[in-house]
């Protein structure tokens, strides 16, 4: 058993659960309280605290950790900081800046392309919108025309680095005919990446529904909103009733034949009030 490599980790105490599992098989009477010596920490279930999630490390019992596992490199030591701060972070947009430094540091290494693409693909909305451009009739795999398709909201060459992490992912390939074409395959990522880069893509959706109220022509569009009286306990049923429409027009305009444009739907339900109970 070969000791876990953090490059290749976004959750801390998976890591950690990791480590301990390869100290355990290294030496048979390895054991929390040992680790805990080493940390120059006294109460023996802090690290099993810490792994479970019942627990968070402080700044103080951070590189007390940090001293415990053994890591002397500045690179390793800033990489699982930011790590500890990214999985106990609760603010989103402090979550999604802590993971960008995260795949900054990381891709110094080369090792985070797909992450990053994958990243790129949920949170980007120029990904998600070349993806399902390639498959109209018309399309060309030119990154000016796409540009001007996109109605220049994007450049041709952060269109080329679209395209190509598209195909890294293996959602799209080359074709002789088309330039292009979509595999139909599904994008699998880790829960963590997915979380994060689903708050800035909703982000990014509002800002462009933004500019759509005041850029856009009634007849191309439609906006409409109602303030509602909900008890709390039927908000479970209201979002599932939500998500079945959104099901139920994604396969409706899946069965459309010739497609010639790219539209975004995006519903919203949020909280007017606070609950104070």
């Amino acid at each position: 058993m070969q000791q876990p490599n953090l490059e290749n980790y976004l959750d801390y105490r998976e890591y950690l659960c990791d480590f301990f599992e390869f100290k355990k098989n290294q030496r048979a009477d390895y054991s929390h309280r040992m680790f805990m010596h080493k940390a120059g920490l006294k109460s023996p279930s802090h690290l099993k605290s810490v792994m479970s999630g019942e627990r968070n490390l402080t700044n103080k019992s951070l590189p007390k950790y940090i001293k415990a596992i053994g890591f002397d490199k500045k690179r390793e030591i800033k990489l699982f900081e930011l790590l500890v701060s990214y999985n106990q972070c609760k603010d989103a947009q402090e979550k999604v800046d802590i993971f960008r430094e995260i795949l900054g540091l990381k891709s110094k290494r080369g090792l985070t392309s797909m992450e990053e693409s994958q990243f790129r693909f949920l949170s980007e909305w120029h990904y998600v919108a070349i993806y399902v451009l390639i498959d109209l009739v018309d399309f060309k795999a030119d990154p000016e025309w796409i540009a001007a398709k996109l109605r220049k909201k994007v450049s041709p060459k952060q269109i080329e680095s679209a395209i190509e992490g598209l195909e890294s992912l293996g959602l799209i390939k080359k074709d002789s005919k088309r330039g292009y074409v979509q595999t139909g395959g599904a994008l699998s990522s880790p829960d963590e990446v997915r979380h994060t880069a689903i708050h800035e893509y909703h982000k990014t959706m509002l800002n462009l529904a933004s500019q759509s109220l005041i850029e856009d022509d009634l007849s191309t569009r439609e906006f409409n909103g109602v303030t509602l009286p909900i008890p709390k306990d039927k908000l479970p049923a209201l979002k599932e009733k939500i998500r079945q429409f959104r099901k139920e027009i994604n396969q409706l305009a899946s069965n459309l034949e010739n497609p010639d444009e790219v539209y975004q739907l995006n519903i919203q339900l949020f909280p007017l009030t606070e609950d104070r109970h």
